[in-house]
């Protein structure tokens, strides 16, 4: 029997999270219009499911944050 289709129970864990445009943005303290110029600029990875349907793989975004953002606690000195 193929069950490629009809992952098991325990496989449905492990599948990759997807955040919406907004998620996204209320995450990163944005506006969705950010957003937008982000995906635009090719600045965030993303997934386009219909002409006006899009997904953000989580831990790509987080990935690509942490490689071309730096990340500094607020009121700590940056040199």
């Amino acid at each position: 029997m193929d069950t490629s289709m009809n992952p098991e129970p325990n496989q449905i864990a492990a599948l990759p999270d997807y955040e919406t445009k907004s998620q996204v943005a209320r995450r990163l303290n944005v506006s969705r219009r950010t957003i937008d110029n982000l995906m635009r600029q090719r600045r965030l990875p993303f997934i386009k499911l219909t002409s006006k349907i899009v997904r953000f793989p989580k831990a790509e975004v987080d990935a690509y944050l942490a490689q071309h953002f730096q990340i500094n606690a607020r009121g700590s000195e940056t040199s």
